[in-house]
């Protein structure tokens, strides 16, 4: 990952006295669309936390129980 090319994507918008209010990405540049999608499964995670959990082999078996194989 390239911090360059990140802050190349990243433009800051402030209000009449120069402070910094909000953040504007620029989701055609591939680094910064990184950073997004990282940011965007660590939220699912975060918000997905408490949910029960179950084996691997459990919903393997599942999965392929539905697809026939």
């Amino acid at each position: 990952m390239n911090p360059t090319a990140i802050r190349q994507g990243i433009s800051y918008v402030t209000n009449s006295k120069g402070e910094r209010t909000a953040l504007q990405l620029d989701l055609t540049n591939a680094a910064v669309q990184e950073i997004v999608e990282d940011l965007m499964d660590t939220l699912d995670a975060i918000e997905r936390r408490n949910e029960p959990t179950r084996p691997f082999d459990e919903v393997k078996k599942e999965i392929l129980a539905s697809r026939g194989v």
